[in-house]
């Protein structure tokens, strides 16, 4: 990795991440297609959100691929790499002053641990049993859900194109915060978020109209479903002794977009340098958190933006708002941006959410109502 000295910031694209810190191009066979804009549905009204050409292009890859691809650059640029699952770790104490870790196949020695186990839950009981409860997993989860669908190019160009169709607060479905519809190379991915979601939310979802206009006759109970999570809050003692945590595992994600791939890769890289410029002391991992406080930051701006959504879904407004970034630049930007994960939350409300902006948002909410009932 390259040195930097700056202060860290939002994460980057991946390619942008991946070429200029740690000189690796992507294979073209990992892109399965190029994002040009998101049609976002909620309140009841649509708009096709499309970014400024500064916003970076966005891809679908396929994750498969993807990982493999990164696993073998970490080998050949020297890492050993143990294909075996983690049990227990003891971290030095008294004389000892390497971290002990015990795996399915044996033991390893280690000066640090940088802990990237995602949301795995028996990495993560490890952990917090290893460290003595200083690390704390996210304490709140979205829960997701994801169907894979087979169809072929043609039916995916003709439904969906190079656009995500994006659904906020799913009409009808009050336990759902969230919906997507992405086109692949061979096949479209379906997903869902939310805090008290479950399998059959999911399959209301497939049964709305607005989302089978987009997809191949299918009969959702015959689909087969995956099920994951999605942090909510950020987990406790991220830093500690000999450790850092970093991607899924810190619960810095963002709501809605949580660029996943991106904070892995991001904090993986800032992990890193803290390492290799700093050492392995204390004061070199605080440096890890100064690095990383605006990720914790972005979090509670993002916790505000959801807030703020739910009550204007509640309130009727968000439909204004969508129908405001018609023909608002300023307001289509700050949509795009909060969809694609291309800024920070922190920005688009400094940037956006001002009272003149909000103001806006309830005469033209009040001047739409009374068109209505005229």
């Amino acid at each position: 990795a390259t040195s930097t000295s700056a202060q860290a910031s939002f994460p980057p694209p991946i390619e942008e991440l991946l070429q200029c810190r740690l000189d690796i191009e992507l294979p073209y066979e990992i892109f399965k297609r190029q994002i040009f804009g998101y049609r976002l549905h909620a309140g009841k009204k649509e708009i096709l959100l499309v970014g400024q050409h500064r916003a970076g292009a966005t891809y679908t890859v396929r994750r498969v691929i993807f990982d493999r691809f990164l696993l073998s650059r970490a080998e050949k640029a020297g890492v050993q790499v143990s294909r075996s699952r983690v049990t227990a770790i003891d971290f030095p104490a008294k004389e000892r002053e390497q971290v002990f870790l015990y795996t399915e196949e044996g033991m390893l020695k280690a000066d640090v641990v940088v802990a990237a186990f995602g949301l795995d839950d028996g990495m993560m009981s490890v952990f917090e049993t290893a460290t003595g409860g200083q690390y704390r997993r996210p304490g709140k989860y979205m829960h997701t859900f994801v169907v894979k669908i087979a169809t072929d190019r043609a039916f995916i160009e003709k439904k969906l194109g190079n656009i995500i169709y994006a659904y906020l607060f799913p009409p009808g479905i009050p336990n759902l915060d969230f919906g997507a519809i992405t086109p692949k190379g061979d096949h479209i991915i379906t997903n869902v978020a939310g805090r008290e979601a479950t399998v059959e939310d999911m399959f209301s979802f497939l049964s709305l109209d607005i989302v089978q206009d987009h997809l191949p006759a299918l009969t959702p109970d015959t689909q087969e479903v995956y099920r994951g999570k999605f942090p909510g809050k950020p987990a406790r003692g991220a830093t500690g002794d000999r450790y850092l945590v970093v991607g899924d595992a810190t619960g810095w994600m963002r709501p809605f977009k949580g660029k996943g791939i991106s904070l892995a890769i991001h904090t993986g890289v800032l992990a890193a340098e803290t390492i290799v410029e700093n050492g392995i002391g204390s004061a070199s991992f605080r440096r890890y958190e100064e690095r990383t406080r605006e990720l914790r930051e972005d979090y509670h701006y993002g916790t505000w933006m959801r807030h703020l959504c739910k009550a204007g879904e509640i309130a009727g407004t968000l439909g204004t708002v969508l129908s405001m970034a018609k023909v608002d630049q300023g307001v289509h930007d700050a949509l795009f941006n909060a969809v694609s994960g291309h800024d920070s939350f922190r920005n688009i409300f400094r940037q956006y959410a001002r009272p003149r902006v909000l103001a806006d948002v309830v005469r033209n909410y009040v001047t739409d109502r009374r068109r209505r009932k005229s």
